[in-house]
């Protein structure tokens, strides 16, 4: 029986030297690769969630921002829609208003009394009873003038004839003025719509 390993033959240190070197090579795989391999396949698994989050985060972050852009035309819009038609009667600037396009298309404004409003299902019409008079053309640059506003103004039941003959007090009719009118105009403001009826509570069991 040999004492030591240098008696053995060579082909057994061989064997033994190669099965030692096996064991120590899976010691090492299983002390250090494994938990690396592990270690990796977590992290592999992270970065993937990861990434799929980010994607995920990129496609909200893209609708959050449509979707704020969207608001941004919406407001818009509708602050348009309010200058057309507000939600007040603002009564005293569309008088102005009207007095100022008048004065600067050369027509005297001699009447200009307010009716009662009509009610409509979404709106309020606020028309007032008018006399006016000039030159022809004049008269039409009014008119145009009028429909180009902000807000919406419409002319209805035009009866045209010689300039005197209406409007409230003494005035004087220039030799240059050709023709009168009298005519209803309106502006409009929007209906304050009641808040929405509330359903009955439900009830306790």
């Amino acid at each position: 029986m040999a004492k030591s390993f240098n008696d053995l033959p060579a082909a057994v240190q061989g064997a033994i030297l190669a099965g030692v070197a096996v064991v120590a090579a899976g010691v090492v795989f299983y002390l250090y690769v494994l938990p690396l391999s592990a270690q990796r396949d977590r992290l592999d698994a992270e970065v993937t969630k990861l990434k799929e989050e980010n994607l995920r985060n990129q496609a909200v972050e893209r609708e959050r921002t449509e979707l704020l852009n969207r608001i941004a035309q919406l407001e818009t819009q509708l602050a348009t829609l309010r200058s057309i038609v507000p939600d007040e009667a603002a009564t005293d600037q569309f008088v102005r208003m009207v007095y100022d396009t008048s004065t600067s298309a050369a027509i005297h404004l001699r009447t200009f009394v307010a009716q009662p409003p009509v009610a409509r299902d979404y709106y309020i019409e606020l028309p007032f009873n008018v006399r006016i008079d000039g030159t022809y053309y004049a008269m039409r640059n009014f008119f145009a003038r009028l429909s180009k506003q902000d807000r919406i103004v419409s002319a209805t039941n035009l009866a045209l004839g010689p300039p005197p003959g209406g409007g409230q007090g003494t005035f004087t009719i220039a030799p240059n003025e050709t023709v009168g009118a009298n005519c209803v105009i309106t502006t409009y403001y929007n209906r304050q719509q009641p808040p929405p009826k509330k359903g009955p509570a439900p009830k306790k069991k």
